[in-house]
């Protein structure tokens, strides 16, 4: 069964062809779309807001960006993306119609906004943790992952799995077991590289 790349592997393939932006274009628009209905948007500009997040994105790898986890959160980095994208959005509106303009600059030239950070952060902590889900899949065989996809996450009956995967009752306790440990692991180095995020296993 194919996974999809990491994070950090497809940031790191942008430049490698089409594929990894379709891939980065499907991963990614939901957030920005769904952060957008948080603010209001409508249908038509969530969707100019993904294409404008999309686009300032691309031109920023063109011109050399290479994302390093060692030097800044990427999620830092597109939140703030996103926000820049919503706020020029909202200038095109009627200023009466809300206090856009009211609101004091920040240091780096942007408005802040408690709420909408607060809506990235918890979006973000999906995008995580399904991140953490791949990274799982890519580190345990195949039939280790579905045991403990079909026996943890979906509840099903261990008889019924074992059957289903041809594999003993045993085996089944023993991928639950290997593969919570894993992956409380990769969760525990998500926290500690990112501490707001505060995932659980």
């Amino acid at each position: 069964m194919p996974y999809p790349t990491t994070r950090t592997t497809l940031l790191r393939s942008l430049n490698s062809g089409e594929a990894a932006w379709t891939e980065f274009f499907d991963r990614y628009r939901e957030i920005i779309a769904d952060i957008g209905r948080f603010k209001g948007l409508s249908p038509d500009e969530c969707g100019e807001l993904v294409q404008n997040v999309m686009i300032r994105f691309h031109n920023k790898i063109q011109a050399g960006f290479t994302y390093d986890p060692n030097l800044a959160r990427f999620r830092t980095f597109f939140s703030r993306l996103i926000q820049g994208c919503i706020w020029d959005i909202l200038r095109k509106r009627d200023r009466h119609c809300f206090a856009v303009a009211e609101v004091p600059e920040t240091a780096e030239g942007e408005r802040p906004d408690e709420l909408l950070d607060m809506a990235l952060l918890e979006k973000w902590r999906t995008i995580l943790s399904e991140e953490a889900m791949l990274e799982l899949a890519h580190r345990v065989d195949e039939k280790t992952f579905q045991a403990f996809e079909l026996y943890a996450l979906e509840s099903k009956p261990v008889k019924e799995t074992a059957e289903l995967l041809g594999l003993s009752v045993n085996s089944v306790y023993v991928a639950k077991t290997r593969c919570i440990k894993i992956l409380r692991g990769i969760v525990a180095r998500l926290n500690s590289e990112d501490p707001e995020l505060k995932l659980d296993v």
